[in-house]
């Protein structure tokens, strides 16, 4: 009966334990899960997106401001310089050269000082630049002629006389901005460059060059 016995107490204490090893497997099972979970390891992508697309997003709003101020700069600059062209452009335009009806015109970019030598046209007798321009008589008074068809003569110090000229046929023809001629006479040329010439100023004529 012993024998028997024990055998019976045998099999009734495996299904037992079966028991309680898939409770304990369980149960570590649900730990390590939740180990994990807690760890970030189940983490939710969506979370890890919205964590990191602010940076991205700061990053290129900062490129596209640096861009816009880049932007923004040069066309202050462009604008700047437009203006500047487009107020030169309206001083030309407001002098008229009269041109002859053939020849090539030419500009040249010069400046020149009066020489010393004065004449006057109804005597022939030499006067001096203090008698032609009195008071307003700038010592150091020049005329300059620029490659965009400007000139400006300073020579009396009372205004700076502006306008426009060519270059054609050998002669210079310029305008002042008040739509005098200006009398100017080439005695000397290097190309279509002047050497020395001489203006009349009122019945004078004062040499440069």
């Amino acid at each position: 009966m012993a024998g028997k016995h024990s055998a019976a107490s045998k099999k009734s204490k495996a299904p037992v334990i079966i028991i309680i090893s898939v409770a304990a497997a369980a149960v570590i099972a649900a730990a390590v899960i939740a180990i994990l979970y807690f760890n970030g390891a189940f983490g939710n992508k969506d979370n890890q997106q919205a964590t990191t697309a602010p940076t991205a997003t700061s990053a290129a709003a900062t490129t596209v401001a640096g861009t816009a101020q880049t932007t923004t700069a040069q066309a202050s600059s462009t604008a700047s310089g437009s203006s500047n062209q487009s107020s030169q452009q309206e001083i030309q335009s407001s002098v008229i050269v009269p041109t002859e009806e053939s020849g090539d015109i030419t500009y040249f970019n010069a400046t020149f000082i009066p020489n010393g030598t004065v004449v006057d046209t109804y005597t022939g007798a030499n006067t001096s630049l203090r008698e032609v321009f009195g008071s307003g008589y700038n010592t150091e008074g020049v005329i300059t002629f620029n490659s965009d068809g400007s000139f400006k003569d300073s020579v009396s110090s009372d205004e700076a006389m502006s306008g426009g000229y060519v270059v054609q046929n050998e002669k210079i023809i310029a305008t002042y901005s008040n739509d005098k001629n200006m009398e100017i006479t080439v005695t000397d040329w290097d190309g279509n460059v002047p050497v020395s010439f001489y203006i009349t100023y009122a019945g004078y004529n004062v040499y440069f060059g």
